[in-house]
């Protein structure tokens, strides 16, 4: 009875220990700590960053009004369009949008990049038309750039009218196109920094003024990995908000749309984002993956750097270890830094998962050797072509003298048989 009494003891302590240290064990395997959570929102995705791979969908290619998340693209393209230097006069036009926070004047004149602050902290409808205006010249030229943008990006279920995000009937996005939109601005390291500001002094020379907005985007304050993006709200959408997060260098996008919380939906993805799933990287962006040999380099080589993070999700429903392969291009010198030199791809089962271009970490000159057996060759060649003239040339004299000898005029010569008698 007492030895039986200590084997349910032990069992008992080991299912305790076994209980407690699940958690950890479903970190190290992948396995799933949790179901995904249950959002409120009409609409939702999460998304890694680096990979574009989807880890949470709610309807996210339903096409719905996303109010001023639209100012994400209008960020994108100005970057993408504009120096952040540039004087922007504030217009008549801008006057005459419904606008919260920032009184503008009309004739006003900011720094762009004071505009930005204005557009992505304060929601600053007056200096998305202010932007659209000193970009493209009016509102519809620019709409056109954001849905030239959108259509490059192969979104499907995206259209711009506006830069703001004002209601329109043909206005409209979705959850996971307004990710892939923000993958894209995420590249910028100025959008970056902008949203994941949570102060900012924007400044008013004309009208003497500094003033510091804060961010609309509350989440900011919630979680200290939280690091952007922007919120939106009008009545046809709801409130809606584009989130990311980042841990040990892991990125991660959430969209919530018409959400009766936006910050609790988008900060439960995450966080499930975060316990579920893994990141394998392969290379960060500005990592070396190989060397790319140089014909008649100096270096021989250059380091092949990617442009993009090369990266895979493991976890539940994910696919299978993947693997790099790096392809360089055949390089003579000089090779410039920056340069294209290959591609790196993730492939799982023989398709691309993620690509980025490799770039020449350095410059290659070419060799010493190289060019100074291009001088000898060149000199050589100088000196041979001289040598053929100068043979020619000769020739040629001896052939003038040989004709001028024989074809001398007749009367010159002497007339053995005298006069003509005739």
């Amino acid at each position: 009875m007492r030895q039986l009494n200590s084997f349910l003891i032990t069992l008992a302590v080991l299912g305790l220990a076994s209980a407690a240290s699940l958690p950890a064990l479903c970190q190290m395997t992948g396995t799933p700590a949790a179901q995904p959570p249950a959002v409120s929102a009409s609409a939702a995705v999460l998304m890694d960053a680096a990979t574009g791979t989807v880890l949470y969908d709610k309807a996210m290619h339903q096409r719905r009004a996303m109010a001023s998340t639209t100012k994400i693209m209008t960020a994108l393209v100005t970057l993408e369009s504009a120096g952040l230097k540039d004087l922007v006069t504030v217009g008549e036009d801008a006057m005459k949008v419904e606008s919260p926070g920032l009184d503008f004047k009309p004739g006003e004149r900011l720094v762009l990049d004071d505009l930005l602050t204005a557009l992505m902290l304060k929601s600053s409808n007056a200096a998305a038309i202010a932007i659209a205006d000193h970009v493209a010249g009016g509102v519809p030229a620019f709409a056109q750039k954001m849905n030239e943008r959108a259509q490059a990006l192969g979104l499907k279920d995206t259209h711009f009218v506006n830069p703001h995000g004002l209601s329109a009937p043909e206005h409209y996005s979705s959850a996971y196109d307004l990710a892939a939109i923000t993958r894209v601005a995420m590249d910028f390291g100025r959008f970056r920094a902008l949203v994941a500001e949570k102060m900012a002094d924007i400044s008013r020379p004309d009208v003497n003024a500094r003033e510091t907005v804060r961010n609309h985007n509350k989440l900011l304050w919630r979680a200290d990995y939280v690091d952007g993006v922007k919120t939106g709200w009008v009545r046809e959408s709801g409130h809606c908000l584009v989130a990311s997060a980042t841990r040990n260098g892991w990125q991660l996008i959430a969209v919530v749309l018409d959400s009766g919380d936006t910050y609790s939906d988008a900060l439960a993805l995450l966080d499930h984002g975060f316990a579920t799933y893994r990141q394998q990287v392969f290379a960060q962006r500005g990592d070396a993956v190989g060397r790319a040999h140089v014909r008649f380099g100096s270096p021989g080589s250059v380091p092949a750097i990617a442009q993009q993070p090369l990266a895979q999700m493991t976890g539940p429903g994910m696919p299978p270890a993947g693997k790099l392969e790096v392809t360089t291009n055949r390089l003579t010198a000089p090779v410039a830094q920056g340069s294209v030199v290959g591609e790196a791809r993730v492939l799982v089962n023989g398709k691309p998962i993620a690509t980025s271009r490799l770039v020449a970490g350095e410059p290659a000159k070419r060799s010493p050797l190289v060019v100074a057996g291009e001088w000898v060759a060149r000199m050589v060649g100088f000196l041979a072509v001289a040598v053929v003239g100068i043979r020619t040339g000769a020739k040629l004299v001896k052939v003038r003298r040989r004709r001028r000898r024989g074809f001398a005029p007749q009367s010159s010569r002497a007339d053995p048989s005298g006069p003509s008698q005739g």
